[in-house]
């Protein structure tokens, strides 16, 4: 099991920034980057944690970075409920103003999500695109599966875990 964790699947962190890998794929090859953390958003702009970070960029460095960072959503509940007042958690909707654009970043488990949204001068949603962090981190499948041996290339793919739907957002 060893030789199909450690030293396997390798992405050297110049790779990986110069891939510009998101989530878990960059930060177990040193790419220190969270959204939650770089531009918050509530509820993460009334928190502390700290994000995980592997430098070795084999599967074992996902694999336990991976495990780090439930220990840290264990932790980010907890002061999230701290933090919950009582009453309702709802917001209500409110009508974007007729032919606004937003943009929008949130972190997902795969990384960065981004979500681009434009309303039409009638208020339907005139295009929508949402940009899923597979779409970033499967080119660099590639170099992680080269000088490895076939056998390895299942494990290699699944370390990266990157959505086979997500380019076709």
């Amino acid at each position: 099991l060893e030789d199909r964790l450690y030293t396997a699947g390798y992405l050297s962190p110049a790779i990986a920034a110069a891939f510009g890998t998101l989530g878990y794929v960059g930060r177990a090859s040193g790419q220190d980057f969270d959204v939650r953390r770089d531009a918050p958003y509530p509820p993460y702009h009334g928190v502390s944690f700290r994000v995980a970070v592997e430098n070795q960029g084999d599967i074992a460095s996902r694999f336990w970075l991976r495990y780090k960072e439930i220990n840290t959503a264990l932790k980010l509940l907890e002061q999230f409920l701290a933090q919950l007042a009582p009453g309702d958690i709802c917001t209500a909707w409110r009508t974007p103003p007729a032919g606004s654009a937003a943009v929008s970043c949130v972190e997902g488990w795969r990384g960065e999500i981004v979500s681009y949204v434009r309303f039409a001068a009638d208020n339907t949603i005139a295009r929508f695109y949402p940009r899923d962090p597979s779409i970033i981190n499967w080119p660099a499948l590639e170099k992680l599966t080269l000088n490895n041996i076939v056998p390895d290339f299942p494990v290699c793919n699944k370390s990266l875990n990157g959505s086979y739907s997500g380019n076709d957002l």
